[in-house]
């Protein structure tokens, strides 16, 4: 009984605002970690050692890697957010089955992702209006990257899982350990080797082989508050489950791939190659500056759903506006330092010999977006409170209507009208507007979770009435007087 108590006690404790910080920091560096490796594995190095036609031709299908993250966010969001409700109910063998069964069903879908892939490569090239070089040059990226789509999602898995275990840190490990053997590999490779896009792929391949293997090392200890268990079969109730708290992260990851395949053939038969080079840069260099914010939500989205789970109101309030000073003063902090870099960090990624429209186009298109890191950032607080709450539908409306509604008509509409400055103020544009979207329905909600003034929180409280709860609220108040 002990050994339960202390498996609850991490992630279900009293957190102050700094405890809450200290908490989710590892898990902060972690994302900050992997997107900043990212970013240097296939920016940086691809752009300087091989030249930009490369970097456009393995960000072609870059959105491919959507679809596997979008299965990722189900699997791995979805279930820890379930595993950790289970554990808020006392019921930690479950929490540990729904983890093995999700092991198993990453494995057997990336299985089927990475056949798919290599089955459809190049006539998903030549839709997008790709020449031959571009083609030849994402087919390695495809046998290389896309056939390890297995071992990348259970390395999303085992990320998302360290801190339902209540070892947030683990993440920073295996993000350090990822983001080592790609630059080492990277030097190897493409700078001394020269081997150009087959070495950045084996590298990004190589620190997630790594990852995965810590990940298994780590949960087959029985000693942690989430290791392997044997499943138990329901492997189809899980995955439902699964499916409905982590739909609204696979509908954002789709359309990010959706999204991607519209501004890329944008991009190329405006601009050209240099298009879709420039629009990498621009991705990555924002990427990095949310990723904090991304490992932020990561990390706590546990603690929202074990206090929902337990169904602590008041701990529940305060954690969630910890949660709003967070965004508020983190995004207007990053917005800033991004504005004032944004020329330093272009010459790290293009060195000198960029062409002057290339740098002017980046330069132009980070502008514009880094002034929507506010907004991008509360659309994924928003969203992932309400997956935390048990409420997957609301997110699911506000990441429809944010992705595949205002995006999607963005990005078509705004070029029509503006032309060409048109493709770099959809995204923001975009984001704004959904913001506004999850303002309100958070707003709408205050009262069933109690962030709201009138303190009730109907969704937590299922036994009582409307009028029996304002009759409580009302007593609470008076005895206080």
């Amino acid at each position: 009984m002990q050994q339960q108590e202390t498996a609850t006690n991490r992630i279900g404790r009293d957190f102050t605002f700094l405890q809450l910080i200290q908490f989710a920091l590892p898990a902060i560096l972690t994302n900050l970690c992997q997107q900043l490796f990212r970013s240097l594995d296939d920016g940086l190095f691809v752009s300087r050692y091989v030249g930009e036609k490369a970097l456009s031709s393995i960000s072609l299908l870059g959105p491919m890697n959507s679809l596997i993250m979008a299965f990722a966010q189900v699997f791995s969001v979805g279930a820890s957010t379930l595993s950790a409700q289970r554990m808020g109910n006392n019921e930690q063998a479950e929490a540990k089955r729904i983890f093995t069964r999700m092991i198993i069903l990453g494995l057997s879908v990336g299985a089927v992702f990475a056949l798919m892939f290599n089955l459809f490569c190049d006539p998903l090239c030549r839709f997008l209006g790709a020449d031959d070089e571009l083609i030849a040059n994402s087919r390695i990226y495809v046998r290389l990257v896309l056939t390890d789509a297995p071992v990348n999602l259970i390395g999303a898995i085992f990320s998302s899982y360290y801190s339902t275990a209540g070892k947030p840190q683990m993440g920073l490990l295996c993000s350090i350990v990822n983001g080592s053997c790609n630059i080492i590999f990277d030097i190897i490779l493409i700078a001394v080797m020269r081997l150009g896009v087959i070495g950045s792929s084996l590298s990004t391949v190589l620190g997630e082989v790594a990852v995965a293997l810590i990940g298994l090392i780590f949960f087959s200890s029985k000693k942690h508050e989430i290791h392997f268990i044997k499943p138990e079969g329901r492997y189809l109730s899980t995955f439902r489950d699964t499916w409905k708290s982590g739909f609204s992260q696979f509908i954002n990851s789709i359309s990010f791939g959706v999204i991607g395949f519209v501004t890329n053939k944008t991009l190329l038969s405006v601009f050209g190659a240099n298009g879709v080079a420039a629009n990498t840069i621009i991705n990555d260099l924002r990427t990095i500056l949310n990723a904090a914010f991304v490992g932020y939500v990561t990390c706590i989205g546990p603690v929202i759903a074990y206090n929902y789970g337990s169904k602590n109101a008041k701990r529940l309030k305060r954690i969630l506006s910890y949660n709003l000073y967070f965004w508020l003063f983190g995004t207007i902090a990053v917005t800033i330092i991004g504005q004032l870099l944004k020329g330093p960090l272009i010459s790290i990624f293009f060195g000198e010999n960029a062409s002057k429209e290339l740098y002017d186009m980046t330069y132009l298109g980070l502008t514009i977006e880094f002034c929507s890191c506010i907004f991008t950032c509360g659309c994924i607080f928003i969203m992932r409170m309400f997956v935390a709450l048990g409420t997957p539908k609301t997110a699911s409306i506000l990441t429809v209507s944010r992705n595949f509604i205002v995006r999607m008509s963005m990005l078509l509409l705004l070029p029509a009208i503006f032309g060409s400055i048109g493709i770099w103020f959809a995204i923001p544009v975009a984001e704004f507007i959904s913001f506004c979207i999850g303002a309100a329905l958070v707003i709408a909600n205050a009262d069933n979770y109690g962030y709201g003034r009138s303190g009730l929180a109907l969704r937590m409280q299922p036994e009582l009435s409307v009028d029996e709860m304002k009759q409580l609220i009302t007593e609470s108040g008076s005895s206080e007087d």
